[in-house]
């Protein structure tokens, strides 16, 4: 059976499958509250996109240099202290780029200093790694959650509002539940699903003798 792009590259890809083969939520399941909750536009959708870039990758990176001969937890309450002082000129850069935007993603743009990316995740897998592949790993799983707060912000304005950045575009089509969190939930339940047979498909490809039985 002939392989596919990623199984022959699979070793190489490993530090870009946060894009999508262990993106951080459709299929770890990872920092789900602002997504769900907050996502209901593009405005708030592209501000925690950033604000969990920025945050995320700095706070990886610069906590890699603390000693592992400190106790973990202890880390682990540097790590958060970190991405406390990451966020402040981050938050001073997103209320710059959108106006309201601190109010209206809420509590959920602060929570990111503490995401399971960082407290988890640190120590699990990004650290493990020399500071290029990590820089590399740390970035394309923040860029796989940005794609997916965007994508899912953009769906529920769209159609929840018929608006897109609050431009309205769309009054045939209006659905005023899908700015309701549940909503999020089940948007980001059917990606993850959707995901997931690709990801079967990608790893498992059919062979043409399979696919004509």
């Amino acid at each position: 059976m002939n392989k596919t792009f990623y199984q022959r590259h699979r070793e190489k890809l490993q530090k870009l499958n946060g894009l999508f083969m262990t993106n951080p939520v459709v299929e770890r399941g990872f920092i789900l509250a602002p997504v769900v909750a907050a996502a209901y536009s593009c405005k708030n959708a592209v501000s925690l996109g950033i604000g969990f870039m920025i945050i995320t990758f700095l706070t990886v990176m610069l906590s890699s240099f603390i000693s592992k001969r400190i106790p973990y937890t202890i880390r682990t309450i540097l790590y958060a202290l970190i991405g406390c002082v990451v966020f402040v000129p981050t938050a001073m850069l997103i209320d710059w780029m959108f106006e309201d935007a601190l109010y209206t993603t809420g509590i959920f743009l602060p929570l990111l200093v503490a995401n399971s990316l960082i407290v988890v995740k640190s120590e699990s897998r990004f650290h493990k790694h020399n500071k290029g592949y990590m820089a590399v790993d740390v970035f394309s799983h923040t860029v796989g959650f940005f794609i997916v707060i965007v994508l899912v912000g953009l769906i529920r304005e769209f159609f929840g509002s018929g608006a897109l950045f609050g431009v309205s575009v769309n009054q045939l089509v209006v659905a005023p539940a899908l700015l309701m969190p549940f909503s999020g939930f089940i948007l980001v339940g059917l990606l993850a699903a959707l995901g997931n047979i690709i990801r079967k498909r990608i790893e498992h490809p059919r062979s043409k003798e399979e696919g004509l039985q």
